[in-house]
């Protein structure tokens, strides 16, 4: 069996340490203003490939499961597109797992797609990509739309065009990019208009959540939510942050606890069996395992919907980059795509588990899964587990 594609799990915070957001929202003052020739520069050449897509149809694609940031950028982006007179549609593949994402999309009147087999994308001209390391879509199509523009704070892959690319790894939150843009352009956000008070929301809530709540933000997101601040709707911002911990999120967290190995700084723990919706359970646990007494780096990883193995890294240490880190572990698929990946202080892996899902004997499958998943761990972080079985 190959070893057991990144996401971003929910981000958490203090109580019981799972909700950051329900502190007050308070900012630093904001870093010196970027020049505004460079940032003048940028929106001028994004502007540029919108007015090259004038009057065409537009993919604007979520790769991963839809979370706070992902869903504010691609929500900006169609604000920006719409400008062109360019018809869009925002497109995910994955499922909204997580309740405060689906509330989220619910009360922004998001108007997300959901890929379902057998939709017909062949109409579109164009597609865009916010907030993923690769503009390869997760299904096979018989054209794929040229890639119009790419915007994200990854880590940069390479390896691909784009007529409008900007991948900034000193931004906590593509929300970020996206508020520059807004402020430097001519489309930017309106005082007192709806629909733009719902986008300031929207992106204010994806930075606050990618940059744990400002803990790990940039000059960038200090800017972007000084200006986004002016345009928000607070009643909104405070519904859609509010964070709720599920009975089942629990259950995981506390199978993490009972099953966490401990090698000198590393956590690793396996959950077994977790439903899809519950997913982001997985992530909620790696925030509080890593709070564990002399605990650097935690990762959780359980079986989802008998399909995939689905793990969650969070790490303090200075010398782990997760990007680097759960790429070189895990590897990648048939066609090059790493099953992991992330970012300063997180990241993720999500491998499918083929023919071997079909197993009935869902002791043995865990059994496999978890040794597969423990060896190739304990490996590179240099610990003999045979000689400690």
């Amino acid at each position: 069996m190959p070893p057991l594609a990144a996401r971003k799990p929910a981000v958490t915070g203090e109580h019981v340490a799972l909700t950051p957001l329900e502190r007050p929202l308070e900012l630093s003052p904001p870093p010196a203003a970027v020049s505004p020739h460079e940032a003048g520069a940028r929106v001028e050449q994004l502007l540029e490939a919108l007015e090259a897509a004038r009057g065409g149809r537009l993919l604007i694609v979520i790769k991963g499961h839809p979370d706070p940031d992902s869903i504010g950028s691609a929500i900006a982006q169609r604000h920006l597109a719409r400008a062109y007179d360019i018809e869009c549609t925002i497109l995910f593949f994955d499922e909204i797992s997580h309740p405060e994402n689906r509330a989220l999309v619910k009360s922004l009147d998001a108007d997300l797609r959901q890929f379902r087999e057998g939709m017909d994308l062949s109409s579109y001209d164009f597609a865009s990509f916010v907030d993923t390391q690769t503009p390869h879509l997760p299904v096979r199509l018989p054209q794929v739309p040229q890639t119009l523009t790419f915007v994200d704070h990854h880590k940069i892959v390479g390896g691909f065009e784009a007529r409008f690319l900007d991948i900034r790894e000193d931004a906590g939150a593509t929300s970020s990019i996206y508020a520059e843009y807004l402020e430097h352009s001519p489309f930017g956000l309106r005082p007192g208009v709806a629909e733009d008070a719902r986008l300031a929301t929207a992106l204010m809530h994806g930075i606050r959540t990618d940059t744990d709540n400002f803990l790990l933000a940039y000059p960038i997101d200090y800017r972007a939510a000084a200006y986004l601040r002016q345009f928000l709707d607070t009643d909104l911002l405070r519904i859609i942050s509010k964070q709720s911990v599920t009975a089942r999120t629990m259950e995981i967290i506390q199978k993490g606890l009972n099953n966490k190995q401990i090698r000198g700084t590393f956590l690793l723990a396996g959950v077994g069996f977790v439903r899809e919706e519950d997913r982001d359970g997985i992530g909620q646990a790696a925030d509080f395992l890593l709070r564990h007494e002399g605990v650097e780096t935690a990762l959780v990883f359980g079986i989802v919907n008998g399909e995939v193995v689905d793990g969650s890294l969070r790490t303090v240490s200075h010398t782990i980059d997760p990007d680097t880190w759960l790429k070189t572990v895990f590897g990648t698929d048939a066609t090059g795509r790493h099953y992991g990946g992330g970012r300063r202080n997180k990241g993720g892996f999500r491998i499918p588990l083929g023919l071997f899902g079909r197993c009935r004997d869902r002791e043995a499958l865990w059994a496999i899964g978890r040794r597969t998943v423990e060896d190739l761990i304990f490996e590179k972080i240099g610990v003999d587990q045979a000689a400690e079985d």
